[in-house]
């Protein structure tokens, strides 16, 4: 089975969103109780930059001497954009949505711990959906 260049793209993005729940969401997770300070935080917000900045140009680099060809942009490859980033919208909504009736009824998060966890994890999880979304779509059509 021999994915296009379109399909690694999308993969990179996937393993970024795997490698950041693996490698920087238990810090979160673990400091979710505390308040949270950037000016505390500013090492890990650096490693975190840093990881994507590596982790992208190197990614990229690869797959720009793996695949020669361009990527040449049809209507297909429109629609799946639309659909994929529809999704992702329509469930950043929702879970933005579900996140705000949370915090109105419940008075346990008087810290911005728990707030700052809950938001990387929805952000992740729609950014993982929608990429696997994505992918589906190319594989399939």
């Amino acid at each position: 089975m021999r994915y296009s260049k379109k399909e690694v793209s999308i993969l990179i993005e996937i393993i970024f969103s795997i490698l950041f729940a693996v490698i920087f969401l238990p810090y979160f997770y673990e400091n979710r109780l505390n308040s949270f300070d950037f000016n505390d935080n500013a090492g890990k917000i650096i490693q975190i930059v840093v990881f994507s900045a590596i982790y992208f140009s190197l990614a990229y680099s690869i797959l720009e001497l793996t695949y020669k060809e361009k990527i040449i942009q049809d209507e297909r490859d429109d629609l799946i954009s639309s659909k994929s980033y529809k999704l992702g919208y329509l469930l950043y909504e929702l879970s933005l949505f579900l996140f705000i009736g949370i915090l109105a009824s419940d008075s346990s998060f008087q810290n911005s711990g728990p707030i700052t966890f809950i938001i990387l994890l929805i952000l992740l999880i729609v950014s993982l959906i929608k990429s696997l979304f994505q992918l589906y779509l190319y594989r399939t059509s």
